[in-house]
């Protein structure tokens, strides 16, 4: 199991089939960071979001997994974070989610679809990218993970 890294879009780089990896909130909002391209391009996926945030409590989601079927790419949305914004959690609590709940999404990938990922927890949640990949590593998990094209090298 490896992390294999890579500059490129991961809207369109990623082979069908795939399953795009984000980490969310539990409270429905994908209103900002990475999280606004996945509700313009994946407008079902984030009403299923919405939807499954609503039917539960943030104590049960959190550090858990949600694999959205799609027509192109399914999505995992790691709920690694009760809020967002300035509420966001504390970082060792993000991991702590972090780790729970890839654990989740390795359970629930039976069919060995590829996985690939943003640097999660790294924008929006103020995570260092460093902390959350030793934690993937940890967990032996095999993931792409993208860096945008536009970031300058070592970002």
């Amino acid at each position: 199991m490896t992390l294999t890294h890579v500059k490129a879009d991961l809207f369109t780089a990623p082979p069908p089939r795939s399953i795009l990896v984000h980490a969310c909130n539990t409270v429905g909002k994908w209103g900002s960071g990475i999280a606004v391209p996945f509700r313009e391009r994946f407008p079902e996926a984030f009403d299923a979001y919405k939807t499954h945030c609503d039917e539960h409590t943030r104590e049960e989601l959190i550090g858990t997994c949600l694999i959205i079927p799609g027509k192109k790419y399914d999505i995992a949305c790691l709920f690694t974070s009760k809020l967002y914004s300035r509420k966001k959690d504390g970082p060792e609590d993000i991991l702590r989610a972090t780790r729970s709940a890839v654990e989740d999404l390795m359970r629930q990938n039976t069919g060995g679809q590829e996985l690939h990922a943003c640097r999660f927890n790294s924008g929006k949640f103020a995570v260092p990218w460093e902390q959350t990949e030793a934690v993937l590593k940890e967990l032996g998990v095999d993931m792409t993970v993208y860096q945008p094209l536009n970031l300058p090298p070592g970002s």
